[in-house]
């Protein structure tokens, strides 16, 4: 039994790297199969289908993003400590993730069914997230403490923000390319907290 599950391990990681590198399309169980370890017959032994095999690491990497929408939210905390912690959160997840935010959207663009399983497993940690965030924005507008603005396009603002710096990353390296690997590095950083002046900031009367 510990063998069969460490060789389904090492397939699903194989998988992974796989999928991520060259999405469902491009992606061969012989490649993966080649990667992990084992024969090709063992592959199919354990997940049958490509098909199968990433649905499993699909739903895997699904129920990561959904997670990462909920595990900072406090509520002793105030607006602006949430919406903190939440920018620094989801800015931390892309950059230990840079290949995962292009690989959900590029399999639920072209697969319908990967889309509603997505929001099937999201919307609910989403909803828990935005529905906190929301009163007390509406209590912060109400005292006159914040300019009026929906809570989903402050989020939709702070995920962009944050998305775009890792879609420019490769840009700004080749600019920084005659210093060391610390000189981006800052910059990421500083760039961590910018965002989060920016954000809040821009509600601030």
């Amino acid at each position: 039994m510990k063998n069969e599950n460490s060789n389904e391990q090492l397939i699903l990681e194989a998988a992974e790297e796989e999928f991520l590198e060259k999405g469902y399309a491009g992606s061969k169980t012989t490649a993966i199969a080649q990667k992990a370890g084992v024969t090709h017959t063992m592959l199919h032994y354990y997940f049958r289908t490509k098909e199968k095999l990433f649905q499993k690491v699909f739903q895997e990497k699904v129920h990561l993003i959904g997670d990462s929408f909920s595990q900072q939210i406090n509520d002793n905390l105030s607006l602006e400590e949430i919406l903190r912690k939440f920018i620094e959160f989801h800015f931390d997840f892309i950059q230990r993730n840079p290949r995962l935010l292009n690989f959900v959207y590029n399999e639920v663009v072209l697969n319908k069914g990967n889309r509603t399983f997505l929001l099937e497993q999201i919307a609910p940690k989403i909803t828990g997230v935005f529905g906190r965030i929301e009163k007390l924005l509406t209590e912060e507008i109400a005292k006159g403490k914040v300019r009026p603005i929906r809570v989903y396009d402050l989020m939709l603002n702070i995920v962009s923000i944050n998305i775009v710096t890792f879609m420019l990353l490769p840009i700004l390296g080749d600019l920084l390319s005659g210093k060391n690997s610390e000189s981006l590095d800052r910059l990421i950083l500083e760039r961590r907290e910018s965002n989060v002046r920016f954000i809040l900031n821009a509600l601030r009367i």
